[in-house]
Parts: C-alpha cells; structure tokens; sequence
C-alpha cells in the first residue's frame, strides 16, 4: 500500500525533532529543554510560560524581545508574560519608532530590534496600532535595498516580520526585495536553511513576497543540515549556546514547516 503524499518527509522530520531535542537536552539551559521538549509534544509550554514569568525588576529590551520570540515560537501569544512585555516595550518605545537598549546604538541594531519587535507585539492581543504605526514608519524611513543585500539576515529578517504583518504604504515594495535577497542568499550558501526557515517561521508563511522558495524545500535542506549528534551548526558561531539557539529554530521550522 503506498503511503499518503507528504507521509514521508512528515516522518523524517519528526525523527529529526526527536534527535534535535534530544540534542538541547544535552546541552541545553532549562528554558531551552522545556522549549525543546514543548515543540516536540512531551511537556505542555506552560511550563516554559512559568520559567518566564519574573522578568526582574526593570527588563531591558533585549530581555523582552527574547521572551517574546520563545512564547511566539511556542504559540503562547496571550500569556501573561507577554502581556507584561508587550506593556513594558510600549513604554519603552522611542520617539522615533524604534527601540533599543543604548542611547548610542547603531542604525542596524535600532533596525534589527524594531523590526523584529514590531512583528511580534503584532501577532499578540496587546498592542496599539499607534505603536506598530510608528515602528513601521521608523524602518520604512530607512529603507533601502542596499540593507537586505548579500549577508544581511538581520536586516532581511527584521524588515520581513514587520511588513508582513503591520499594513503600509511601502510594505509591498520591501517585501519583493526581502523575497528576492532571501531566495538569492539561500540558494548562494549565504543563509543556511535554518536561518532561511525562520523567517518563513517569522511570517507565519509558507511562502514569501519575491521568493520562489517553498516550504518543502527548506524542510529538507534543514534535514541535511542536521549534524550526528542531533544539533545543528550554527554559522560563524561553534559555542554550545549558539548550537543550541540553532537547534532550537531548526526544531521550530520543522513543527511549522513541516
């Protein structure tokens, strides 16, 4: 009997989730092997919604935009931890739009920041449009396809997450070159698939403005991107943190993706 279409790369990627998050287990802090252990179905995210909870006395932005893309990654939108980000980074927000944790912070790291952070709050139930508005704003000021050419996944992925979510006049023409930069690094060896899936991850997408990619060829390039011991490689960085940071997108791509 042959088996329904699709049957197969579900199997293997399921296999490859098992191994992955057998490899945060090994290496992993607690919050990592309670995400590890939540995208595979063996502990329920509230348990990670736990360990984020206490965000201390005075976050940084940096801090609020972690917990944020962990219970993102977890589909947790509406817990009250990130409630609690979302209040905290609304206050924080800078006359200008963006966001950082340094009065002196560079473009790029305003840019990265605000991007990634306006995608977020967008996807949650505790936002005020004035607040996306301005962030949207702030980037669209700034850009420039020069920003999300050769090895820019920063830029690329910020400038992604937010005007695939926050309605502008600019958000068209951004996203097609996004699409066309990110397809391009992909199929370069610029950006690995990992990175590549998670700004699919990101979009709440299959498919991207501008891009030819699909969903079903990034999953199998992150399945041959899976090293022996169940982790994956991250670019530029060998440290065991940044292994396990890997891992745990490529797990994200695979549960959404695959």
């Amino acid at each position: 009997m042959i088996g329904a279409p699709g049957a197969k790369p579900r199997v293997e990627a399921s296999a490859a989730m098992q191994r992955a998050a057998a490899f945060v287990e090994s290496a992993g802090d607690e919050v990592a092997i309670g995400r590890a252990r939540a995208l595979i179905g063996t502990q329920p995210a509230s348990v990670v919604v736990e360990l984020l909870r206490d965000p201390g006395p005075e976050p940084s932005v940096g801090r609020l935009l972690r917990t944020l893309g962990i219970l993102d990654d977890l589909r947790c939108r509406d817990a009250t931890p990130v409630e609690r980000a979302c209040d905290s980074l609304a206050a924080a927000q800078q006359s200008d739009g963006s966001w950082s944790d340094r009065a002196c912070a560079p473009e790029d790291e305003r840019i990265f920041a605000t991007g990634m952070i306006t995608g977020y709050l967008a996807k949650t139930p505790f936002v005020r449009q004035s607040t996306l508005a301005s962030a949207a704003d702030y980037l669209a000021a700034r850009w420039s396809p020069d920003r999300v050419k050769g090895s820019a996944w920063g830029a690329n992925a910020a400038y992604f997450h937010c005007f695939a979510l926050v309605r502008h006049e600019q958000a068209d023409a951004i996203l097609q070159w996004c699409g066309r930069e990110l397809e391009r690094g992909f199929h370069t060896g610029v950006y690995d698939a990992v990175r590549t899936a998670r700004v699919f991850v990101l979009c709440k997408a299959h498919a991207l403005p501008g891009s030819r990619l699909a969903a079903a060829e990034l999953v199998a390039r992150v399945l041959d991107e899976q090293m022996d011991d169940g982790g994956y490689a991250s670019p530029g960085d060998c440290s065991r943190r940044a292994r396990v940071a890997h891992t745990l997108d490529a797990l994200v791509g695979l549960e959404r993706l695959a």
